[in-house]
């Protein structure tokens, strides 16, 4: 009865929140504020520079620019397809443009001639320099959690920065930094990507240092912020490192795409060379930001397409290896081979999910290899600023896994409905029921409020 009653509270949160007012979403391809906000801003704020977002929503003609095309990242691929979802209108990232407003004088005084020459000589002096821009994500959570160990109640999720920087049409860096609440009231800070990027051309980018790693589709198209994401957590199989995740989503290394000739197929390849895990008999450890354990790099090659036919439609593969070396160093070396599918389609109003994984350890001393395996399937259907949505998880570690043998066979249901009350924050309102071999069955409710500031 208590679980039924929390679950109950938390259904109320949105009604309540409703009441609250009716917050306005952005119109006209508008992200942030209006030209009347920026008016009042400049008159409460005298000589204080506003800052409008402006994002270009084109038509389906112009709309084929991909975020690999422009040099954007995805995370910001998914900020400008939610932001024109909003508008009513389809998205290109090509036409993305940050306006800042000039600085005006503290006096409101006129200028000379000789003024404006000058300026005009800083403004080219700063276009030359490189342009960073941050991205600021933060998520709250009420959770109910049916378990005799669970502490039920509100908790802070994980504070993302994002930053990147264009040094110039063909180099730019990026870097992603979160702070994460944990269980004992502390927090851990880490850098979760760092990486700089050359744009050679269309068939050839490459970059450099540490990333999310190309194994399936997930891992890069969500990152940290939760707003990106429909449901309030990650698929099973794509759980982060240091959250009992099995699949490496991290590494420290080179990573190269491109387009392949292939006309109406839309080839895609990826390839990725990397330091891969470090030591990980317990899965609590932290992927390395220095040297690998061992003198074998990790390996990922991956294939993707986006037919022309199907807007919307992608399916990939992609295989990667690696070598790990145990924390108990008298224990031989493990050879890793994971291998991951995925088909998608979706478009503003539908998203239809689906990823299978095969991994395959085997111990450099012999012996039968062992197989773990898993998927997960997620439909969801936006109806204006609602979305339901669902999801089924499956994982399968087999007991003579020396890695991962802890996380057993878990599987089970996901659902809910994501309200985008605003054009930068949403709430979602999540049950989740699963069921463990080396746990008790677990059966939870979350409410969150996820944004982007």
């Amino acid at each position: 009865m208590r679980f039924a009653a929390q679950v109950l509270s938390l259904a109320l949160l949105p009604i309540v929140a409703a009441a609250q007012g009716s917050p306005q979403l952005a119109q006209q391809g508008t992200a942030v504020g209006s030209e009347s906000d920026t008016t009042a801003d400049r008159e409460r704020a005298p000589g204080r520079p506003s800052r409008l977002l402006v994002v270009d929503c084109p038509d389906q003609r112009s709309a084929g620019t991909t975020s690999r095309e422009s040099g954007a990242d995805s995370t910001t691929d998914a900020l400008i397809a939610a932001l024109c979802a909003r508008a009513g209108q389809p998205a290109s990232l090509g036409a993305v443009r940050h306006v800042l407003s000039i600085p005006r004088d503290v006096g409101n005084t006129p200028r000379d001639d000789h003024a404006e020459h000058a300026d005009a000589a800083t403004d080219a002096a700063a276009a030359a320099e490189p342009q960073f821009r941050v991205h600021l994500f933060g998520d709250v959570k009420f959770s109910a959690i049916d378990s005799t160990r669970a502490r039920n109640g509100f908790a802070l999720g994980q504070f993302d920065l994002f930053g990147q920087s264009q040094i110039s049409d063909r180099l730019s860096v990026l870097t992603e930094a979160t702070l994460t609440a944990l269980p004992r009231n502390t927090f851990n800070a880490r850098l979760e990507r760092l990486l700089f990027t050359y744009w050679a051309s269309q068939w050839f980018v490459a970059s450099a240092g540490r990333y999310h790693t190309s194994v399936g589709y997930y891992n890069t198209a969500y990152h940290h912020g939760s707003w990106f994401q429909t449901a309030v957590g990650r698929p099973l199989v794509f759980a982060l490192d240091g959250d009992i995740g099995l699949l490496p989503t991290h590494t420290l290394g080179i990573s190269t795409t491109g387009d392949i000739p292939s006309g109406g197929l839309g080839l895609r390849y990826v390839a990725e060379l990397g330091s891969g895990r470090a030591g990980q008999s317990s899965a609590a450890t932290a992927p390395q930001p220095g040297l690998n354990d061992n003198n074998t790099p990790s390996v990922n090659v991956g294939l993707i397409a986006r037919p022309a036919r199907w807007d919307g439609l992608q399916m990939g593969v992609s295989l990667y290896r690696d070598r790990l070396t145990l924390q108990d160093t008298a224990k031989a070396p493990i050879d890793e081979m994971v291998g991951v599918a995925h088909a998608l389609y979706k478009t503003d109003a539908v998203e239809l999910l689906a990823e299978w994984l095969s991994m395959r350890h085997r111990s450099r001393a012999g012996g039968e290899p062992n197989m773990a395996r898993g998927w997960y399937a997620q439909a969801s259907h936006r109806f204006g600023v609602v979305r339901p949505y669902v999801r089924y998880d499956y994982v399968d570690v087999p007991p003579a896994n020396q890695v991962f043998a802890f996380l057993g066979r878990r599987s089970g249901p996901t659902g809910g409905v994501r309200w985008d009350f605003d054009a930068l924050a949403a709430f979602k309102l999540q049950a989740s029921h699963l069921q463990q071999t080396m746990r008790s069955t677990l059966n939870r409710a979350d409410a969150q409020v996820s944004f982007m500031f």
